[in-house]
């Protein structure tokens, strides 16, 4: 066992610098006898002696006097280490960068980064908005850390963690003939004026996966590309449109009805890196907290619009 270590050296620097070992004990917020027992261990090891008692008094020896100058350096180095472990706790010098969806930023993105700021106070981030091509080239020239994606992705030079799943559902307005008690067939969509989703976005890239291989026309007027603009469209030309189930949830949707279509459109949520993502990392704590909500989701916990 190697005589010096850590321990036994702030127990000796405790009391040469109290002159006492029951200050020394409080000091460190250690038992009197606990102290005395690492001070006899060190000196032991040392094969030297480093007090003497004078008048009920600890008084350090000349090699006392030696070890203490010499670890004064070593502390210097120790605290300079315990502060920079702080820091990092902190996530100070931390940056994190990414990317994700539209669908999820009225709720779970900004939720998973308060989270993220909470856990690690010294956080910079940033956060954009982006289609999957827009996503990978990002990605690709190392503008971002991490993306937030969603329904199937094929590249081969990406990471993806699944973290959860969402929904496409129809929105249909008043005196619309889709209106009534759902689910609505996907068969029955076919001829419908409905808004036009872009290949490029996620609701059109998931419906045009669900429906590969079907022989359904849709007719599109007008085709958007972004998920914000569709309740307000739906709205001011009383057309129904397909969108994701966190768009209906958090726009205004008033006075319309939300339907369920038979079969289910489901679509995957996807963590999208160019590496592993490492455990207590900036990112990894932002994904934990997003798939938790995603969770909570799923199993019917919804917060009201705008929360």
């Amino acid at each position: 066992m190697r005589p010096i270590t850590l321990q036994r050296l702030q127990v000796f620097c405790a009391v040469y610098e109290n002159d006492s070992i029951s200050a020394a004990a409080r000091s460190l917020r250690l038992s009197q006898p606990t102290v005395s027992r690492h001070l006899r261990d060190f000196e032991a090891a040392l094969g030297l002696s480093l007090f003497v008692l004078d008048k009920g008094r600890v008084m350090p020896t000349a090699e006392a006097d030696a070890i203490y100058g010499e670890s004064r350096f070593l502390f210097d180095g120790v605290t300079r280490l315990e502060n920079r472990i702080e820091a990092l706790r902190q996530g100070e010098g931390q940056t994190l960068s990414l990317m994700t969806v539209n669908m999820l930023t009225p709720h779970f993105v900004p939720r998973s980064v308060a989270h993220a700021l909470e856990a690690l106070p010294g956080l910079a981030m940033t956060l954009d908005v982006g289609t999957l091509a827009q996503q990978l080239a990002a990605l690709r020239a190392g503008q971002v850390d991490l993306c937030i994606v969603a329904g199937r992705v094929q590249a081969e030079d990406v990471r993806l963690e699944r973290l959860g799943q969402g929904r496409l559902r129809l929105l249909v307005p008043p005196g619309s003939p889709l209106a009534g008690p759902g689910p609505v067939p996907v068969e029955d969509l076919s001829g419908v004026s409905l808004l036009g989703s872009t290949l490029r976005g996620p609701v059109g890239k998931v419906l045009a996966q669900a429906l590969a291989g079907h022989d359904l026309d849709f007719s599109a007027q007008v085709t958007v590309n972004s998920l914000s603009l569709v309740p307000p469209l739906c709205q001011a030309l009383e057309t129904a449109s397909l969108a994701d189930e966190f768009t209906i949830h958090f726009q205004n949707t008033s006075g319309f009805e939300v339907l369920d279509l038979a079969p289910e459109v489901i679509f995957d949520i996807y963590a999208m890196t160019l590496g592993p993502v490492q455990a207590g990392s900036a990112a990894r704590i932002f994904l934990r907290e997003l798939r938790r909500l995603l969770a909570d989701w799923e199993a019917g916990e919804r917060p009201a619009p705008g929360g």
